[in-house]
């Protein structure tokens, strides 16, 4: 796999940890020696709104915000958000759209079917992996707050990295109580890969 210049997508709710999600990561993307660019847009953020963001990173980087169809991994951290940034999805479908069961209903606003969202997703992409993060961060932390590190835990099988490399980024972005919460949701994450991929 080439890692020269790897894009990756990340789209969520506002209030999930969008920003610090892409902090943690890329700390980790540095700490192993790569060159690293983000870059956000923050939408109506405060008010639970979809939020995308961008993390590039390799030895050559063109620019912060990635072209259409050119992203690598297209994440989301709540199941509808990922049909707004489809469009930076390859056209040979190669990209890995890794997509939270979590969802967030909006008033006034009808949620798509499961129906939908797999169609959906079967034209942008033949790599779809739902994750249940909600589940098991709150399984096995007792708080949803985890959800994001358990989704951590999960994308190391894409990604250069290894499990060192991410809990000492966790450990220099949270501490006591919050570390210990979310090391555990990490190594949750690391779990779910080989139990998904064994029914992949």
């Amino acid at each position: 796999m080439n890692f020269d210049s790897y894009t990756i997508v990340v789209t969520g709710l506002g209030g999930q940890g969008l920003i610090r999600f892409l902090q943690i990561l890329g700390n980790a993307l540095m700490i192993k020696g790569y060159k690293v660019m983000t870059s956000e847009t923050h939408g109506l953020s405060q008010r639970g709104g979809k939020v995308s963001c961008f993390l590039r990173f390799g030895n050559k980087l063109p620019a912060p915000i990635p072209m259409i169809g050119s992203a690598d991994i297209i994440l989301s951290l709540e199941e509808s958000s990922i049909l707004d940034v489809l469009y930076y999805a390859k056209p040979d479908k190669s990209t890995n759209l890794i997509i939270s069961t979590y969802e967030k209903q909006q008033i006034d606003t009808k949620y798509p079917s499961l129906e939908y969202l797999l169609s959906v997703l079967y034209e942008n992409s033949e790599n779809i992996y739902f994750i249940p993060v909600s589940e098991i961060a709150v399984k096995h932390t007792g708080n949803l707050k985890a959800m994001n590190s358990v989704i951590l835990g999960y994308i190391l099988k894409f990604l250069p990295l290894d499990s060192n490399d991410l809990e000492e980024s966790l450990i220099q972005h949270f501490s006591e109580k919050n570390l210990e919460l979310n090391l555990k949701g990490f190594k949750e994450g690391q779990k779910l890969q080989s139990i998904l991929s064994e029914n992949e």
